[in-house]
């Protein structure tokens, strides 16, 4: 079922719809809710990657002293997570304001589910006698 909030649905035809059809919508809206909550943290992640990207992030070091011993960090780490040799990384700046803002669509689009999803788990309740 395609959930294009293009004619968002409303308590009136939340209530002319059959008991099923309500509950297969809503099971539908709570999905989207959670690849809403996916992609956020998706976009998280790559915030943060393109922030160490830009901040020259340099690969871990042991501290003086630890040279020759069987303590060291991992080697390659940048290379490992995806972040671009520090020479390599003009297009992560304007890759930041665009994560940015898809953050932000995504954060109002996830209201108007949250609100779409509310309504119809409210009539659905009502509905199946849950809420009197």
């Amino acid at each position: 079922m395609a959930l294009g909030l293009t004619d968002p649905l409303t308590a009136l035809s939340f209530s002319a719809m059959p008991v099923d059809q309500l509950t297969d919508y809503h099971r539908a809206l709570v999905a989207a809710q959670r690849d809403v909550d996916h992609w956020r943290r998706l976009i998280l992640a790559r915030i943060d990657l393109a922030v160490a990207s830009v901040t020259d992030l340099d690969e871990l070091r042991p501290p003086p002293g630890l040279h020759g011993t069987a303590c060291h960090p991992p080697a390659g780490l940048r290379r490992l997570i995806g972040i671009a040799p520090t020479d390599v990384h003009a297009g992560e700046g304007g890759m930041l304001i665009r994560l940015r803002g898809a953050l932000d669509d995504l954060a109002r689009y996830e209201k108007t589910l949250e609100a779409v999803t509310g309504e119809a788990a409210g009539i659905l309740a009502c509905r199946i006698g849950a809420v009197a």
